[in-house]
């Protein structure tokens, strides 16, 4: 992570050890004293426990529109900004929401397609448009992989096949098999990651 190294060094040091001994007591002074303490781990991990509040600044909605203003400003500027920019969205891409990855990525294609041979920095933005791609395929392969249970015994389908749909650009066909009924099933999930109802498969 590209923060700064020495951002938690003021907070207060405890050891697991001490958090199970003092776990009430510890947990009063992070939430009611807004107290954050990094916590020691056995395995030499170190944790922060803090209170909710202050993930509130990247938490609330508006985040997504101020960091968005950010990649807009930051395009066809020939300065530090668009790197400062671009790497900070690929670095937490993992963390943005569905609806940022789908208006950021509608952005770039558009910068590409009307300003590619006159950006000095194309290639910068083709990496981040890549990597939000990827990103946003991979919550769509996630959701796709998830669990279902067959519509006869109810016991969990074993995914056997997952291919992108032709007729849906980012969106997947979904074959599993049912190892206890030995029925096969299909479904499809798209981009956004809504998926529809189960149906037999037959195959050939």
């Amino acid at each position: 992570m590209n923060y700064e190294s020495d951002t938690f060094q003021d907070y207060e040091s405890i050891t697991i050890d001490e958090l199970k001994e003092q776990t009430n007591n510890l947990l009063d002074r992070v939430t009611e004293k807004q107290h954050p303490l990094r916590v020691f781990m056995n395995d030499g991990k170190v944790l922060l426990l803090f209170p909710q509040d202050l993930l509130a600044p990247i938490c609330d909605s508006n985040f997504r529109l101020i960091l968005l203003s950010a990649m807009r400003y930051a395009m066809d500027r020939n300065t530090y900004m668009p790197i400062v920019v671009a790497d900070y969205i690929k670095r937490h891409r993992q963390f943005l929401d569905d609806k940022f990855l789908v208006l950021a990525t509608d952005d770039i294609r558009r910068q590409l397609e009307d300003y590619a041979e006159c950006d000095p920095n194309s290639n910068l933005w083709r990496s981040l448009l890549d990597a939000l791609k990827a990103e946003q395929e991979e919550r769509a392969t996630r959701q796709a992989r998830k669990i279902r249970l067959c519509p006869v015994c109810g016991k969990p389908l074993e995914v056997m096949s997952i291919t992108s749909n032709r007729h849906s650009p980012g969106g997947f066909d979904v074959i599993a098999r049912c190892q206890n009924c030995h029925s096969n099933y299909e479904w499809f999930c798209d981009k956004d990651g809504g998926v529809t109802d189960i149906k037999e498969h037959f195959f050939g």
